[in-house]
């Protein structure tokens, strides 16, 4: 598994909470039950092969490597 300490970044507005991100990379989202939104899971890398994953399944394109 390839990793990065490039950070995935998740766009909140935009975000549906389809929770396929949840489904195909655990480790590096979760569910914020308090505030209803999905995060990223502070880590010092990121596994590239989830993270690419995850944004290709999203439906509305909320998830992007930031820059």
């Amino acid at each position: 598994m390839k990793m990065t300490r490039k950070r995935p970044v998740v766009d909140i507005g935009r975000c549906t909470l389809c929770g396929g991100c949840l489904e195909v990379a655990p480790e590096v989202f979760r569910y914020n039950e308090i505030f209803g939104y999905v995060e990223v899971i502070e880590a010092e890398e990121y596994s590239e092969e989830e993270v690419d994953e995850a944004i290709k399944i999203c439906p509305v394109d909320c998830i992007e490597w930031e820059d």
